[in-house]
């Protein structure tokens, strides 16, 4: 990839997904994470792994401390469960305007989406393309999945306006390191581990297309330099749909657990596998499958648990 010695501005860093990307992007470039660092000791860690550490809010335009230009951005920071649609609109869609306005002479902007702006399909194994109706179908939080889309809309148009190439990555399950709750997959190995239930929704099977943060690392300079205008959307899944009782159930044999299961009726997210054609077409390929990326996970989040390597 050409992008080397440049600025790239990270937002969401002091999370599971945009931690991963921040700390394997520092070295050829300068990496800059903007955020509040609320959570203790999330500052310390991404210094330590050469990050750039910078206080802001760009949802209060507060960017007293962030530089007046970057080359790049990765934008992952969200409210994944706003209380109130004004709550959504206001730190997912206005907030990315303000992120974008301040920076649109940047050489490219890589907003990460959610799968969950995608209207819900009766099929569980149905795979999406990028041009299918959108409408929002994350139940466990009802204003996130409208508010992401409402954002798409927001990146769309500046994109447009600002001239600023961007593309627009719907993210499915992240997952993998020992940082922040390791996404869904990592929760529920921590379930595993403390001998606790895993929860899911009774009478639905659940599938999604998880993507190790080692392929998303992997994908967001090549998706930073490909950026367009207008943007490009893709799907940012991992190639294979997985049912989620059978990735807990390989993470229960792996650590020599049998995952306790309980149903209710409680709604929490859709079943989500993405056609990857376009992200593949940009060049954008994952080379961690499921089951290995879940053995990374379990070595990275808890070293002292004996692994079975030959499951």
């Amino acid at each position: 990839m050409n992008i080397s010695g440049k600025t790239i501005l990270v937002t969401g860093a002091t999370g599971q997904l945009a931690g991963a990307v921040a700390r394997g992007l520092a070295g050829d470039n300068e990496v800059i994470a903007l955020a509040r660092f609320s959570e203790s000791g999330s500052r310390e860690t991404l210094e330590n792994a050469g990050v750039t550490c910078v206080y802001g809010d760009f949802v209060t335009r507060d960017f007293d401390e962030a530089p007046e230009r970057v080359d790049y951005v990765f934008h992952a920071a969200a409210n994944t469960k706003p209380k109130t649609i004004e709550e959504g609109m206001r730190d997912n869609a206005e907030g990315t305007a303000f992120l974008m306005h301040r920076y649109h002479d940047a050489k490219g902007f890589l907003h990460v989406s959610a799968t969950g702006c995608y209207a819900p399909h009766p099929d569980p194994q149905h795979v999406f393309t990028e041009d299918e109706p959108l409408g929002g179908s994350t139940w466990f939080a009802p204003m996130y999945g409208v508010s992401k889309t409402a954002t798409e809309g927001v990146v769309r148009s500046l994109c447009q306006i600002y001239d600023l190439p961007t593309v627009i990555g719907r993210m499915n399950v992240a997952y993998g390191g020992p940082y922040f709750d390791g996404g869904l997959p990592g929760r529920q190995l921590d379930a595993l581990l403390a001998d606790q239930p895993i929860r899911l929704q009774r009478g639905m099977r659940w599938y999604q297309a998880p993507i190790h943060e080692d392929d998303i690392t992997s994908h967001a300079l090549i998706l930073l330099e490909r950026a367009t205008v207008p943007a490009t959307i893709i799907n940012w899944g991992g190639d294979e749909g997985v049912e989620v009782e059978e990735w807990v159930r390989y993470l229960g044999k792996l650590v020599g657990k049998e995952p306790r299961f309980e149903y209710d009726d409680r709604p929490r997210a859709a079943s989500w596998i993405g056609d990857n054609s376009r992200r593949e077409a940009l060049g954008c390929f994952c080379k961690v499958g499921w089951r290995e990326g879940m053995k990374r996970m379990i070595r990275a989040r808890h070293p002292e648990v004996r692994l079975r390597e030959d499951v």
